[in-house]
């Protein structure tokens, strides 16, 4: 660590890999997920000049299932990674529990779309972004055990408390809370950070530092694992 930057932190806040979409466990890794996280494990143990002071990850299977890879990649290389430490506030909101509420108060063309068609990828991701907006502007608070500013503060705490940590923390989270640390970092508005959550890719890396208590973002939804001819057939959303 340089001598000029006491407080510095380097944190990779990579989104888990992608979960099973209409299956009975959405939390589990889908085929495709466990190929994306077996990608991003071999290029994490390709840098060399990488060396992780601190590993954390949410409590979510997708979030353990995507970091186990990784563990089992660096032991297979003879790298050592720090211990994990898991972190409930890295989990990720209630994709459910809002569209539904949206759902019981609105019988518009996206809400009829997904009914008729469940499996409709493109459907539900309209009518998520539609919640979600909806959500981010506290129209849904009544009907949801978690409202839009107690995720706030939720993903605050996870924030503040790798601010805190010194060297490269790689961290596993979900979407919501990567796309709130972008915000903070950005100061955009609750809208373009919808549209921040709703764009980050499955196992994308995202970069923040932290200095002196300050919170920049350095890169934001990278995939170096999947940038070869033909990988955009495991570059997924949801």
């Amino acid at each position: 660590m340089s001598s000029t930057e006491p407080t510095s932190a380097r944190i990779w806040l990579i989104r888990h890999a992608q979960a099973s979409f209409g299956a009975a466990n959405y939390d589990a890794l889908s085929k495709v997920g466990h190929e994306q996280a077996a990608r991003l494990a071999a290029w994490l143990v390709s840098q060399s000049d990488v060396e992780f002071a601190h590993v954390c990850r949410g409590s979510l299977q997708r979030h353990r299932q995507t970091l186990d890879a990784i563990v089992d990649a660096f032991q297979k290389a003879n790298r050592t990674l720090p211990e994990v430490h898991e972190d409930a506030d890295w989990n990720e909101f209630d994709h459910d529990a809002i569209v539904r509420a949206y759902a019981t108060t609105h019988s518009d063309d996206l809400v009829q779309a997904v009914v008729a068609d469940p499996g409709n990828r493109r459907a539900v991701h309209s009518l998520l972004a539609a919640s979600l907006g909806a959500w981010s502007r506290r129209e849904l608070d009544a009907s949801l055990a978690e409202p839009w500013d107690a995720f706030t503060a939720r993903v605050a705490r996870a924030r503040d408390r790798v601010m805190k940590l010194r060297g490269k923390v790689l961290t596993i989270s979900s979407a919501g809370p990567i796309a709130r640390c972008a915000q903070a970092a950005l100061e955009c508005s609750n809208e373009k950070t919808v549209k921040l959550n709703i764009g980050l890719r499955n196992t994308a890396i995202s970069e923040f530092r932290s200095r002196a208590g300050g919170w920049d973002m350095q890169i934001w939804n990278m995939l170096p694992h999947l940038s070869a001819p033909g990988d955009h057939e495991v570059v997924t959303y949801y």
